[in-house]
């Protein structure tokens, strides 16, 4: 008697509980974030091999520092392996081939470049 009564009162206290476990909306990211975490990913997959793995703000074993660069030097460097004019290289090296990057690619590794 005393079970089914417990039952009775905890049932639906945990069927709200899970309900709203399960309807709750999770944190969202704001676009800028989305956006910063979808660079930090294409830097981590297409960069780090030859810049710093971790972090992009310190010379790769290759490739120097990139953090702030500007969206015009990832655009020429990576879809042209080329420098914008005007630029000085920081490295007199030119090894970096070309990785064709989409607009959206380089904004976000744009975003992710410079939130340091």
């Amino acid at each position: 008697m005393l079970r089914s009564s417990i039952l009775r009162v905890a049932a639906p206290i945990l069927g709200a509980a899970l309900l709203f476990a399960a309807c709750g909306k999770a944190e969202e990211k704001s676009p800028e974030q989305a956006r910063i975490d979808k660079g930090r990913t294409l830097y981590s997959l297409r960069c780090a091999a030859c810049h710093h793995p971790a972090d992009p703000r310190k010379d790769g074993a290759i490739g120097p520092a990139i953090a702030g660069s500007s969206l015009e030097l990832i655009n020429a460097r990576t879809n042209r392996s080329a420098y914008p004019e005007g630029y000085a290289p920081k490295r007199a090296t030119h090894v970096m081939p070309k990785l064709p990057t989409t607009p959206d690619e380089l904004e976000a590794l744009h975003a992710f470049l410079n939130s340091f």
